[in-house]
């Protein structure tokens, strides 16, 4: 198989993959927006480029998050309990975001590729309910 290509990876994800549901999905420059209407509207952003697919989803601006440092130690020890995923820091318009990402080979099958935006999607679910509770203080630092 060919690797993944931003055409290739659009036509996939418009042919709304019964994993994912309904989507939409736009091109913003060489990046893929796959939205995820059946989980909110959820936005994932997909980049093919050589050997691998990455895959990300923005979680939540960091300045939102009290006691960052705290947090940012519980989401280095828990993240190997996150499948697929990896907690990181991005700038989006200056601002530095939370986001949750995975990448995959280039040459990764459909079934493949769709099952890694399903549980990243999945994932940052719970990794925002993880962020919420923790503004909230249900979870101590």
């Amino acid at each position: 198989m060919a690797n993944w290509n931003l055409a290739s990876l659009t036509e996939l994800f418009a042919s709304d993959p019964p994993a994912l549901g309904d989507v939409d999905v736009s091109i913003e420059g060489d990046v893929l927006r796959v939205t995820l209407k059946e989980k909110g509207h959820l936005d994932v952003f997909v980049v093919a480029g050589g050997e691998q697919i990455l895959a990300s989803v923005m979680l939540a601006p960091a300045d939102s998050v009290p006691e960052r440092s705290a947090f940012e130690r519980l989401a280095l020890k828990t993240h190997k309990l996150v499948p697929l995923s990896t907690f990181g820091i991005s700038i989006v318009n200056g601002q530095e975001w939370y986001e949750l990402f995975g990448s995959l080979s280039a040459r990764s099958s459909a079934e493949v590729v769709v099952e890694e935006v399903a549980v990243l999607a999945g994932n940052a679910e719970d990794a925002a309910r993880l962020i919420e509770e923790w503004r909230n203080g249900e979870i101590a630092a």
